[in-house]
Formats: C-alpha cells, structure tokens, sequence
C-alpha cells in the first residue's frame, strides 16, 4: 500500500508517531515542500492508494482525480471537503473520509483573539511600542456587549459558550437552528437580517457550502450597526467582501478580525493593508501543534479502518457500494 502526505508544509509529521502506525502497512511518501507545477504534483500523488491531504492545500479535482488510477483514499484532515470533487471521486470509487471537530478549540480561541486585539488595539499598540511610543489608546470591554453567531455548529456553540463567560449577550442564526438547540447552548435565535441589525459583533461559523456561498451579502452588511464589529474565521467566499471592505473604510463598522481572504496568500500592496481598523491573520485559525496532531490521528485511524474494511466518518458512502 502507497501513502502520500502532499502538504506537510508546517513540516509537522516527519517523525510523527502517528504516520509512524502506517509504516507496517506500506510506504509512506511525506511531502515538505510545494510542487513546482502541476506535473510535478500528478507524478507525486500518481503512486498514491492512499492520500492524506493537509485540509485544502492540495485540492482534488476531477481532472485530476482522473489522473491517479491507484487512489482509493482520500483521508481529510479536518472536516470540510469542499476541495475534493465529490461526484468524480464517488464515479471512481475513491472513498473520502473527514476527521469531524479536531480544529474546534483552535478556532475559537482565535475567534477571540481577533476580538480582543480589536477592543484593546492591540496590535497598533504593539507597533508604536516597538517604534519607541508610549501609547495611550482607550480600548473596549466585550463584556456587555452582544454577539450574533452565524452557524452554530461545533464551533459556533462553542464560541457561545466562551463568549458568556466573558459576559456577553449570545444570540444565533443558524440554517437548521431549533429553539431547544438555541435553549441548550443559552442563545437567542434570530432571524439572520435581526442579528445583523442587533449585534455588536457578528462572527462567522457556518461551514463553506454552495449553500453558503455569498451568504452574508451587502443587504445585510448595510444592516449592521454603526460601531460594530465583523470577524470571520470561516471561508471569505460566504461574505461579500467588497461590501466589507467598504463599510470598513467608511468607519462606518468600528472595525473587523479577518483570518480568511477571497485570495490566498494575498498579493502585495493588498486593499486590507490599508485599513487601520482591521486586524488580519494568514489563515492560521486552525494551524496549532495540538490540531495537527489530532488531524494526523484522526486521519490514519481512518486509514486503518478502511484498510480492514470498516471505514468510519466517510463522507461519500456511494463509494462503498
């Protein structure tokens, strides 16, 4: 059997004990370094029975599918799959696995983070030390202040959850949000055009999906409050963000914690750079050493069990027939 990992590029599993569990069971080929080009990407994966992929970085086209007659697992790091195609792959017969709520703390901690480097200004108060100031910048407390989730999944309810310790009034829209599930994690749910109009902060949680796609639009942008404050560590494309950006520059929103672009990495000279009032990290919300390890865990235990015939957590079962 033929693993390839085609993505380590945080260099996190050379050595790793847990692609170690599949040495007995054949080669394992660990990638640290992009491709130069597309060939060179096809003739590393082409051997590939089984395929670990690092989240979205190398994604599975059906073009590309077609090109690796081995393949037969795809074992996701993570829970979205929306790299992969889906129908090509089921056609093939390529089994797709996820491995379902492992960059859940990851996420909300960064969650917070980015509101509270826009309350407390941290990172202009950081440059202007480092530039021999002493500044004197009045911040803002979270507590008391409102905030409306959008998609209160496993991270979303989790964000909840800290967010009311901090004492903040919680309330949600989600696309199949019940009242006893609104009741359980202690939100309020809210249509998607009142919580935009009502929250002090609105942080996105919804999975990137064609049914998400461009869901938080200019309308309802235009609906948040003056002095509010917008943070996504979802997927850039379920915004629209020229409308962001523009209520930004406006100072009409107080201000925003981005950690997802509609453009990966951004160009230089890029339009975000320019706005002082936003605070942006290069997609880093899941990237920590513990959910690294529990992505490689969850994936080669998913290996496994497809290579003794009882695949767990598979997103096409259509594969399996």
């Amino acid at each position: 059997m033929n693993f390839v990992i085609p993505d380590d590029y945080d260099q996190a599993y050379l050595g790793s004990p847990h692609v170690e569990r599949l040495i007995p069971h054949g080669k394992v080929q660990v990638y640290t370094d992009p491709p130069r080009d597309e060939g060179e990407l096809v003739e590393r994966l082409r051997p590939a029975e089984v395929v670990i992929p690092i989240r979205e970085r190398t994604p599975f086209t059906a073009e590309r599918l077609l090109k690796l007659p081995s393949l037969r697992l795809i074992s996701m790091t993570g829970t979205g799959v929306a790299s992969i195609d889906l129908k090509t792959a089921t056609v093939r017969r390529v089994v797709v696995t996820n491995t379902p709520g492992t960059s859940v703390p990851a996420v909300v901690e960064l969650t917070f983070g980015l509101m509270i480097g826009l309350c407390r200004r941290l990172p202009a108060i950081d440059r202007e030390i480092r530039e021999g100031g002493w500044p004197r910048h009045v911040g803002s407390e979270l507590s008391g202040k409102s905030l409306g989730i959008i998609g209160l999944g496993a991270i979303g309810s989790r964000v909840a959850e800290v967010a009311q310790a901090f004492g903040m009034e919680v309330c949600a829209w989600s696309p199949r949000l019940t009242a006893d599930r609104a009741r359980r994690h202690g939100v309020t749910p809210l249509p998607l055009a009142v919580l935009m109009a009502r929250a002090d902060f609105v942080s996105v949680h919804v999975r990137s999906l064609p049914a998400t796609k461009g869901l938080v639009t200019r309308e309802l942008i235009g609906l948040m409050k003056p002095g509010a404050c917008f943070i996504n560590t979802a997927r850039a494309a379920i915004v629209d963000e020229d409308a962001l950006w523009e209520a930004l520059s406006a100072g009409r929103l107080a201000g925003a914690g981005l950690d997802v672009f509609g453009q990966e990495p951004l160009p230089e000279n890029h339009r975000w750079a320019g706005l002082p009032n936003v605070v942006l990290t290069s997609h880093r919300g899941w990237v920590t050493r513990e959910t690294l390890d529990r992505f490689m865990a969850g994936a080669v235990e998913n290996a496994l069990a497809f290579l003794v015939g009882r695949p767990v957590n598979v997103v096409n079962p259509d594969a399996l027939q």
